[in-house]
């Protein structure tokens, strides 16, 4: 082995035993810490509808209409789930249920919602209006038609949908 070899050796393992050495003075104390269990759990939005029955259930004149008659009663719905609600009578999807010959014709029964956007509580109730009207104009041919509908009542979260006077959206 030449010279040249032998001091290029020399050097390759002088500089091996000072990266050890160098390695092994830079220990350092180390820890780490987890923050476990982080849990998310998305909140609800749930209406029940606390008015006990058919709106007009109770009603004297729902099952004998005559021309002329008009009533209003109250649905309550109440806010069973964790969220602030919007609430409201979905008049679209309420007027797409009436069914029967009582709302056809030229002087057809009515029927009308209470048109307020409100906010509920969790826990919170409201009540809206809802109107029939049996035109005092309709004549004979109603005589002993029927019509049937329900009250839809539509809710959304308020919590990043507030306009200020109710829903950005519904959806």
């Amino acid at each position: 082995m030449g010279i040249k070899k032998r001091a290029g050796l020399a050097m390759g393992t002088m500089a091996l035993a000072a990266a050890l050495v160098g390695g092994g003075t830079y220990a350092l104390f180390s820890d780490t810490v987890t923050n476990a269990g982080n849990t998310f759990t998305a909140g609800t939005v749930e209406i029940t509808d606390m008015t006990g029955g058919k709106v007009f259930a109770s009603s004297l004149l729902v099952g004998n209409l005559a021309p002329g008659d008009t009533e209003t009663k109250t649905v309550t719905v109440k806010n069973d789930g964790n969220l602030e609600i919007w609430v409201a009578i979905d008049n679209t999807a309420s007027d797409a249920t009436k069914l029967g010959d009582l709302f056809g014709g030229g002087t057809p029964l009515s029927v009308t919602y209470d048109t307020a956007v409100k906010k509920l509580a969790p826990g919170a109730s409201t009540t809206f209006n809802v109107t029939y009207n049996l035109p005092l104009a309709a004549d004979n041919s109603y005589q002993g038609d029927t019509g049937k509908f329900d009250v839809v009542v539509k809710a959304v979260q308020v919590r990043n949908n507030d306009n200020g006077t109710g829903p950005n959206a519904w959806n």
